[in-house]
């Protein structure tokens, strides 16, 4: 039995851990003919760059003998991206002429929210395959509403109280309608550590903002001291509080990308149960902290060349830690019915930031 299995016999459950093989030198070159393209064909070739990536990453993700697909057609999305350009543009054009015009503009298109929630999880479901069957996503507009324009507004309405309930709802949604051939996704999660989560996230950056702060005062009385408040240090001090101002948000925005992307993202997939399998992922808060901050510093001292090599690295360190239990390795999935679905709201989301990724 090899190490990617657990189990005494037949019939028992079986604990099969992914396996990442990319390299962070391959994925570099692909990386930097995709930008040299990019730049050559002013951003046309953007849409290929963006799957010739995924097929590279998906392709190098492994359960068993078989790895992942990602089987997008780049023509759908380019065309998918130029939609989005032009409703950018009137945007861009509503605002020159007003401010109002721009919000109602955006208030009008509030309504293809829920739309472009849907295709985009629908277009990204049905592009990845395991073992030549593909995902699917059957969710309605009506439930995406719900749990994205309404709750936008429910957590404004709340002073953000309700928003760890709209997390644990999209969360469940997003899961729940989600199927693997002809075999739905289950979900067990509960709102209370979703709450839990978000409290901790709000105590600690609390602290860390006035902890910081309170350092930073102190520092710059120590410094005043230091140079007898004489005038010329005024315009000094004042840089230094904002260089130190900006290292602690810095610091803060690290701490909550590294715990609560990571405690959700543990939570929900842990959570999660395709039929009787079941899925397991254990990320340390403290190992994702230190990529992501030493990802960010050499970034920076590599004027951006780094990017490929820091996604390998995140990628490797979360594959990794990621398991599933099956309780029949042998089992056959079906195929459900096949279904083509336009790439717009893939890219509209992309565009507009919205989450819709699990």
């Amino acid at each position: 039995m090899n190490e990617e299995q657990q189990g005494n016999g037949a019939g028992e459950p079986q604990a099969r851990r992914l396996r990442f093989t990319a390299s962070g030198w391959e994925y570099f070159r692909i990386w930097i003919v995709n930008v040299a393209l990019t730049l050559l064909t002013l951003g046309i070739y953007s849409a290929w760059a963006k799957v010739r990536a995924r097929r590279y990453l998906y392709g190098n993700v492994w359960l068993g003998d078989s790895a992942f697909d990602y089987t997008a057609n780049p023509v759908a999305i380019l065309r998918g991206r130029i939609l989005v350009v032009i409703v950018l543009a009137l945007l861009t054009f509503a605002q020159f002429f007003s401010i109002l015009y721009y919000y109602a503009a955006l208030l009008a298109l509030m309504p293809l929210v829920p739309w472009v929630v849907v295709r985009a999880r629908s277009f990204q479901m049905r592009n990845s395959r395991y073992r030549g069957i593909a995902l699917d996503f059957q969710g309605k507009y009506w439930d995406a509403a719900v749990w994205y324009p309404l709750s936008w507004a429910a957590s404004v309405a709340t002073l953000g109280l309700a928003r760890p309930f709209t997390v644990f709802g999209r969360d469940r949604y997003l899961v729940t309608e989600s199927r693997f051939g002809n075999q739905p996704f289950g979900f067990a999660g509960k709102p209370r550590p979703y709450y839990g989560m978000y409290v901790v996230t709000a105590v600690v950056v609390g602290v860390l903002y006035i902890g910081g702060i309170v350092a930073l005062l102190v520092v710059l009385s120590a410094v005043l001291a230091a140079t007898n408040s004489n005038a010329e240090a005024a315009g000094p001090d004042m840089r230094l509080f904002l260089v130190g101002l900006v290292a602690i948000v810095a610091a803060v925005s690290l701490f909550v990308l590294a715990y609560l992307r990571t405690r959700l993202l543990s939570y929900r997939w842990s959570n999660t149960q395709l039929g009787e399998d079941t899925f397991r992922l254990d990320l340390s808060v403290t190992e994702m902290l230190w990529l992501y901050s030493s990802n960010a510093v050499l970034i920076l001292a590599t004027f951006g060349l780094f990017i490929p090599f820091a996604r390998i690295r995140v990628l490797r360190y979360v594959v990794g830690q990621f398991s599933v239990t099956q309780t029949d390795a042998e089992r056959i999935f079906e195929a459900g019915e096949s279904q083509g679905v336009a790439a717009t709201g893939a890219e509209a989301a992309g565009e507009f930031g919205l989450e819709i990724g699990i």
